[in-house]
């Protein structure tokens, strides 16, 4: 299966080509590049360094952009299927064994006793609240049968229902690659966000595409390739263009995540700028809501604001915006947000070596998320920080903390 070559396409637009003009420069039929980005042909290797040249970009970068994370050049095998990005995901969390996910039982059950549309919904939302409120644990041991259970539904239910089941698949892979992501498996995050994409086309449905290319993005950033993960966070974003809330709330959502981008890449003036975009947009909004999962609104832009002052060095930065913000006013069961906000203070208050305060805050992320503890890696490598310089009578909660996050023997 071909895997679409967005990024390709969206540095092709940055610098102002369309597939017709590019093609044009090149001397190759407009098929051609048409067919480049979507992953069915690959230019041959006589004409890439010309490509390169008009992309403005390496040839060892053109070989990022024609294989992405997930496709069969790039990783060395097919891309990976549904049940491996599962099984991929379940391990690197440490949440259930390889044979529960693979299933030791067949499908058969599932289709004599198919779901209906509605339950199914309800089954995928209550996997969306559960990722968000970090019982990861529970999501990856319900996530193969749930997706199973809507695999059929495309397959076998009623024709004019399949849009809706097609929705359905995409927001299930979404919490696949979520899932995968969180996990530290960026090849397996960028194959399930594909399938979201892949279902987000057959329903015509803008917002899946919108938060399918989020995913995407996440991906990318696992795999440290930001430059890519940019170009689609701010291509995706301009793309939607309408005044209703879910458009303004995708856009917010995916300019937040180019802000950050731009903060690690030491761009200040343009995380800034990116930040103060999705401000407006959330002040339009109104109110804190979680349109898509998404829980974009104005205490989520503060919480960004704190990750990109993290992300430019700045622990004073990350300490004036977190005294702004009001964590309560977050919907209830955001506790993945609210345990990053803890995370960047704690960061911040340990680079200006105040133990005592990044201790308090994670302990605080401990109690909303102890899921995420264990399993986030830049926790573990404050907790790690804070015992190199252990002073217990100052912070007498350190070991134990350390202890139950597998920090410290």
């Amino acid at each position: 299966m071909a895997i679409r070559r967005d990024a390709l396409a969206a540095r092709r637009e940055a610098l102002g080509f369309t597939q017709e003009t590019l093609a044009q420069e090149l001397g190759v039929e407009l098929s051609t590049t048409g067919r480049w980005e979507r992953g069915t042909l690959t230019p041959q290797p006589w004409r890439r360094p010309d490509l390169a040249k008009l992309l403005k970009v390496s040839l060892d970068d053109l070989d990022i952009l024609l294989n992405p994370p997930g496709s069969k050049i790039a990783t060395g095998h097919a891309s990976a299927t549904r049940r491996e990005v599962m099984v991929d995901a379940a391990l690197l969390t440490g949440v259930i064994a390889a044979d529960h996910m693979l299933g030791t039982r067949s499908e058969e059950p599932l289709r004599r006793h198919r779901t209906t549309l509605s339950s199914a919904s309800a089954q995928v939302a209550d996997l969306h609240r559960k990722y968000q409120a970090a019982h990861y644990r529970d999501v990856a041991r319900r996530l193969p049968e749930v997706s199973a259970a809507v695999d059929a539904l495309v397959a076998d239910g009623p024709a004019r229902k399949r849009r809706e089941a097609l929705g359905l698949q995409c927001s299930v892979a979404i919490v696949a690659a979520k899932l995968a992501t969180k996990a530290g498996d960026g090849e397996a995050g960028w194959a399930a966000a594909e399938r979201a994409r892949e279902a987000a086309e057959s329903a015509e449905d803008t917002f899946g595409l919108a938060a399918a290319a989020y995913q995407r993005v996440c991906a990318l950033l696992r795999a440290d390739n930001g430059e890519i993960a940019e170009q689609i966070a701010v291509s995706a974003a301009a793309e939607l263009r309408g005044q209703n809330p879910q458009s303004a709330t995708w856009r917010g959502a995916l300019t937040l995540i180019s802000a950050v981008i731009a903060a690690r890449r030491n761009d200040f003036a343009a995380a800034g700028e990116r930040l103060d975009h999705a401000d407006a947009l959330a002040r339009r909004l109104g109110a804190d809501g979680n349109i898509g999962w998404t829980a974009f609104g104005p205490t989520n832009v503060l919480i960004h604001r704190t990750s990109v002052a993290v992300a430019l060095n700045d622990p004073r930065g990350a300490l004036a915006t977190a005294e702004q913000l009001d964590i309560t006013a977050l919907p209830v069961g955001l506790n993945g947000r609210q345990a990053q906000f803890h995370l960047d203070s704690a960061w911040a208050h340990a680079q200006l070596t105040e133990d005592p305060q990044a201790v308090i805050h994670l302990l605080e992320t401990e109690r909303v998320a102890p899921e995420l503890v264990r399993a986030n890696p830049n926790a573990r490598s404050l907790i790690e920080g804070l015992l190199a310089r252990e002073r217990r009578r100052e912070v007498p909660a350190l070991r134990g903390l350390a202890l139950r996050a597998g920090v410290a023997a």
